[in-house]
């Protein structure tokens, strides 16, 4: 993992997903790639120009401010940033292939108020638009390395597939612990899947390490999830949004999604 990007709208909320992400490049020895999208509204010629300048320069001018703050508080990160007019999708999607970026890093707030609207939506949007996994870091979350993870699986993957390399690069580095959550809308799915557990050797096939498994019977993913991790001390959620299948059947819509707004700890999306 070399290149980390981390889309920017310059709040708080933005910055603190910033120096989260600085502290995972510091970690894995990558690069920072600050990319801010600004839009330009439809208007007529002249002041469409004016409107562009002016926004082209504001992005700027807080660019510079993020590229002084780095470099006076982690001169020994290599960091790269880029202003672009765009549609923030788009822009990403793009910026994602032709840097060659192996995470996105970015800040929400949730659903509610101006900066959550445009982060949280945002981050949503992005969830399943693009292949490169995506953490999402809530406003209030510590500036630290994540060490005791939870994975939200369906069984549809073994454990050993690239989709969890980024996962496994984490853990590799911070030595955390990892549980697996596996959510069921009946109880008789309960020992159908340990027996799935078992003959797939999923344990072994992940690493070395030896990893709790834990059921929690919910109709509603999403609230299986949140109830299951609340007042305990994980400090990071995985899902994988590939999983829409097993995601439908209990809620029709994007689990990996919802949870971005609402979860308070960072969310890993992997994607296959």
């Amino acid at each position: 993992m070399k290149r980390i990007l981390v889309p920017t709208d310059f709040s708080d909320t933005a910055n603190r997903a910033r120096d989260y992400a600085i502290n995972i490049a510091e970690l894995l020895d990558a690069e920072i790639f600050l990319l801010n999208t600004y839009h330009i509204p439809h208007a007529g010629a002249t002041m469409a120009v004016n409107v562009n300048n002016l926004a082209r320069e504001s992005s700027e001018k807080e660019m510079q401010n993020q590229l002084e703050y780095l470099e006076l508080n982690f001169p020994e990160i290599d960091v790269r940033s880029k202003c672009i007019a765009g549609l923030f999708v788009d822009t990403v999607k793009r910026i994602t292939e032709i840097e060659q970026v192996d995470l996105v890093i970015m800040g929400t707030t949730g659903a509610s108020g101006i900066v959550g609207n445009f982060l949280g939506s945002n981050a949503s949007a992005l969830i399943g638009s693009i292949k490169t996994p995506i953490i999402t870091v809530p406003a209030s979350t510590p500036i630290n390395f994540p060490s005791k993870i939870v994975v939200a699986n369906d069984l549809k993957d073994h454990g050993n597939d690239s989709v969890y390399n980024p996962l496994k690069q984490l853990i590799n580095k911070t030595k955390a612990t990892v549980d697996f959550l596996f959510i069921t809308d009946e109880d008789n799915q309960y020992e159908n899947k340990v027996n799935r557990l078992k003959a797939a050797d999923f344990d072994e096939g992940f690493d070395s390490y030896y990893h709790p498994f834990h059921f929690k019977e919910s109709d509603n993913a999403e609230d299986g999830i949140l109830e299951y991790i609340e007042d305990k001390d994980f400090d990071m959620l995985v899902v994988v949004c590939h999983q829409r299948s097993f995601w439908q059947r209990l809620w029709e819509r994007s689990t990996s999604k919802s949870l971005a707004k609402h979860a308070e700890i960072p969310i890993l999306v992997l994607t296959d």
